[in-house]
């Protein structure tokens, strides 16, 4: 059973095909035989009473021709033989066993074991010679079915041979007309490996064989379904970015608007009491608040930077990304920053563009803070279908079981929710960090 579950379905049916066709051949053939049996049996029959016929004729035909001491001697020449018997005579006067000649057959005899299947029992048969009243002997008649036996064989293994050879010819058939009938689902196997692959766009298509069409639309009905569930699947996602986007938009606002006020208020108020102090000691703890003061304006700017850089959505990407490694150079010169922005590139929506900032963001505040590099190459382009990025490095490189930090986590998984994907390269030479995002996200 466990090789026959092995076995394609086309394969089983070729075994069933053969396994009944092999049980109809040996029905046939032993049904072929009984009668091949029979009938030699009575053509063997009647040819002992044709010859015992001719036999009685011929002596009769003789007496009083042929002298009576002659008889014996001349019976062997005079009969005829059948086909089937043996003839031959017995003189009781001299015991001279005398047989009459049989024409030889001209067929090729049996194969010796479909002989022993078919032959009849053999069988003797004498009738004594009495002339003028005294016995002179006597004729035997023995059968001899070879001649019928050889027939029986040439018959039944030409009918055999057709049969064998119209059983092959039917199996083929058979076996043809069950793949053809089978395509389809060879096709429906490989758009559901399409779909496992990911390729939701496969589909099966009008299947002709009535049987088998439910299934191919089946198939086709789960691949839209599929397809219908993923863009909303990315619709959802992106609405996750988009709305975390929101609000850390709103939070960056209201600390902007509200916190930056208040700070700058207490720096004049502080400054105000400074000079107004009687004391030293009252002048130091006015500097004081007033650098407190100073501490939380930079925290706080710190905070809107990494909730959100205020170009983005209000200056177009390129001039934002020149303008932030601009300020990297400035501020780091030892670092050599190769920026190489393809020309005429699309403005992207203000999600895409603020994770392509995160990227680069990332990308070179680990250069400086981990790798130690000395350069860093930024490449930014769009092909028909997506955003790429690529940002390297000529830094020390990750260690081969370093575990990524929150900073790329957070990017891979923000990448992902936009249906993109992100790829890390570390070694000797350097650190390279590749991305894509789609061209166009789904509304």
């Amino acid at each position: 059973m466990r090789g026959m579950n092995r076995l394609t379905l086309t394969q089983r049916i070729f075994l069933v095909i053969l396994a009944v066709q092999a049980a109809l051949f040996a029905a046939l053939a032993v049904a072929s035989l009984e009668g091949a049996r029979r009938d030699i049996a009575t053509e063997t029959r009647l040819a002992v009473e044709t010859a015992r016929a001719l036999v009685l004729a011929t002596i009769g035909t003789m007496q009083g021709a042929v002298p009576p001491d002659r008889i014996m001697q001349l019976l062997p020449e005079r009969l005829v033989v059948p086909r089937h018997v043996t003839l031959g005579t017995v003189d009781i006067l001299d015991g001279v066993v005398r047989r009459a000649r049989a024409p030889v057959p001209a067929q090729a005899s049996a194969p010796p074991w479909f002989a022993a299947l078919v032959a009849p029992d053999l069988l003797e048969t004498r009738l004594p010679v009495v002339l003028e009243g005294r016995p002179r002997g006597y004729v035997f008649i023995a059968t001899d079915p070879g001649a019928e036996i050889a027939l029986a064989w040439r018959d039944l293994s030409a009918f055999l041979g057709l049969a064998a050879l119209a059983a092959v010819v039917q199996g083929l058939l058979i076996l043809w007309a069950t793949r053809q009938a089978l395509r389809p689902v060879a096709a429906i196997a490989s758009r559901l490996g399409d779909l496992r692959r990911g390729d939701l766009s496969a589909r099966v298509g009008p299947v002709a064989q009535r049987d088998l069409a439910p299934i191919a639309a089946g198939v086709d009905d789960l691949a839209q379904a599929l397809g219908q569930a993923q863009a909303d699947r990315a619709r959802l996602q992106r609405r996750v970015v988009t709305r975390g986007d929101e609000e850390r938009k709103a939070v960056a606002r209201d600390l902007h608007d509200e916190m930056g006020p208040c700070l700058f208020g207490l720096r004049v108020e502080a400054d105000a009491l400074r000079e107004a102090a009687p004391t030293p000691a009252i002048q130091a703890h006015a500097q004081a608040i007033a650098d407190i003061a100073e501490e939380i304006a930079r925290v706080n700017r710190a905070l809107l930077g990494d909730l959100r850089p205020a170009a983005i959505g209000q200056l177009p990407l390129a001039a934002v990304l020149g303008d932030y490694l601009a300020d990297l150079e400035r501020r780091f010169p030892d670092l050599d920053i190769d920026l190489d922005l393809a020309p005429d590139l699309p403005e992207p929506d203000e999600a895409t563009a603020l994770t392509l900032f995160r990227i680069v963001q990332e990308g070179t505040t680990n250069a400086l803070r981990h790798a130690g590099a000395s350069r860093v190459t930024v490449r930014l382009w769009a092909d028909p279908a997506h955003w790429r990025v690529v940002l390297s490095d000529d830094g020390r490189g990750m260690a081969p079981d370093a575990r990524e930090g929150t900073g790329l986590t957070g990017m891979r998984e923000r990448i992902t929710l936009l249906g993109g994907d992100l790829s890390l390269s570390s070694g000797a030479e350097g650190t390279t960090i590749s991305a894509s995002l789609p061209l166009q996200q789904p509304e």
